[in-house]
C-alpha cells in the first residue's frame, strides 16, 4: 500500500491512502537528497543518475566530471513534510552521510575545473561549513567518531612504490592509513563505534555480476566477505545494514544485521531501487526510484516490518538520499 505525496513549494503533504504509515511514527531526522526541481526544466534520468557519481577520477587516473546539474542540495523532515534549501550549498553538492549525532552533513563538491572532490562538513544548528583536507581522488566518503574520524575512497601508495585505489582512513591523531584488505574497495561507511567499516568491491576479473560487501574491524586483520551487494551504509545505532543487490534483472533494498547474518529482503519491485539509507531505529529504509512513464527518479520510504511503502517526493529529479 503506498501513500500519495502532494508537493507545493518548499513543502510536501503527506495524504492518507488505505491507513498507510502514520507519519508521527516516522522518525524527525533530516533526510539530505539532491533535488532537480521541474520548474527548472525536465532533466533526463540517464544525466540525472550520472550527476549523482562522484567519481572524480576514473581507474586509469584521468579525471571525470559528473554533467553539470541544476540541482539543490535538500532536507525533507518527514513527519512534518517539510522540503527546504541546504543554506549555502552550490549546484552539484551531493550528501554523502551525517554524523552519528545527526548534526553535521559530510558533503561532496567536484570542482567543474578539474581537481579532485572536495568534502565540507556543514553543521545544521549553526550553519557553519567546515571544509576537510581529503585524500586525492577522493570519490564517496564517511563520518566516523573514532578511532576512525574518515573513511574514504582515494589513491595511495603500496609499500612496494606502486599505487592503488582503496579505501583509505583518517584516525584520531590525523594518520591516513589505508584499511587492511580495502584495495578497490568503493562505498566505504563507519559503524558508531567509530571501528567497524563496511565497504563494497567490484567483481574485477571474477565472474561475479555485482560487488560483494566486505566488513572489516580495526585490529581484526583482513576484512571479512559477507555476501554481494552494493552502496552498504549503517544504521545510525550501529545494529543494521542496509545495501542493494540485483535481482531478476533489478536492482532491490536488502537489510541485515551488523554482522552480515539475517538477511532480509525489503523491496520486491520490478524497477530499480537506489542509494539505499536506514533510519536511525532501523525501521525504515529510504531510496530513489524511477517508476512509470514519467522516468523520473523520486523518494520513497518502506516500513521493514511489513514492507508498507510511501512516496516522498511527486514530480522533478530526486536521488541519492542520506538519512
Amino acid at each position: 500500500m503506498r501513500a500519495a505525496w502532494a508537493s507545493l513549494p518548499g513543502i510536501v503533504l503527506g495524504l492518507a491512502c488505505g491507513g498507510g504509515i502514520p507519519l508521527a511514527t516516522v522518525p524527525s531526522d533530516p533526510i539530505a537528497f539532491v533535488r532537480q526541481e521541474a520548474a527548472k526544466g525536465q532533466l533526463g534520468l540517464d544525466v540525472f543518475r550520472e550527476g549523482l557519481q562522484i567519481r572524480a577520477f576514473e581507474p586509469r587516473g584521468q579525471e571525470r566530471r559528473p554533467p553539470r546539474l541544476r540541482t539543490s542540495l535538500s532536507l525533507v523532515t518527514v513527519p512534518s513534510g517539510e522540503i527546504r534549501s541546504v543554506p549555502d550549498a552550490t549546484e552539484g553538492s551531493l550528501p554523502l552521510d551525517w554524523s552519528p549525532d545527526g548534526y553535521r552533513l559530510l558533503i561532496g563538491r567536484l570542482e567543474y575545473s578539474g581537481g579532485p572532490v572536495q568534502l565540507f562538513v556543514w553543521n545544521r544548528l549553526t550553519g557553519v561549513y567546515d571544509r576537510l583536507a581529503a585524500p586525492p581522488g577522493a570519490g564517496s566518503a564517511a563520518l566516523g567518531a573514532g578511532p576512525i574520524r574518515l573513511a574514504g575512497v582515494a589513491y595511495f601508495s603500496l609499500p612496494d612504490g606502486r599505487k592503488t585505489r582503496g579505501v583509505l582512513l583518517r584516525m584520531d591523531e590525523g594518520d591516513q592509513l589505508p584499511l587492511p584488505g580495502g584495495g578497490g574497495g568503493i562505498d566505504p561507511d563507519i559503524a558508531p563505534d567509530g571501528r567497524t567499516v563496511v565497504f563494497a568491491r567490484p567483481p574485477g576479473g571474477s565472474s561475479l555480476r555485482e560487488p560483494v560487501l566486505w566488513l572489516s574491524r580495526l585490529g581484526d586483520g583482513e576484512p571479512r566477505s559477507i555476501g554481494r551487494g552494493s552502496h552498504p551504509r549503517f544504521s545510525r545505532d550501529g545494529r543494521w545494514i542496509v545495501f542493494t543487490r540485483s535481482r531478476a534483472g533489478n536492482a532491490d533494498v536488502w537489510l541485515m544485521r551488523a554482522d552480515g547474518t539475517r538477511k532480509r529482503l525489503i523491496t520486491a519491485s520490478s524497477y530499480d531501487e537506489e542509494f539505499p539509507s536506514v533510519s536511525r531505529n532501523g525501521e525504515y529504509v529510504v531510496y530513489a526510484s524511477a517508476r512509470g512513464m514519467e522516468e523520473e527518479s523520486q523518494l520513497f520510504i518502506t516500513r521493514v516490518a511489513d514492507r508498507e511503502e510511501i512516496q516522498l517526493t511527486q514530480t522533478g529529479q530526486n536521488g541519492r538520499p542520506i538519512w
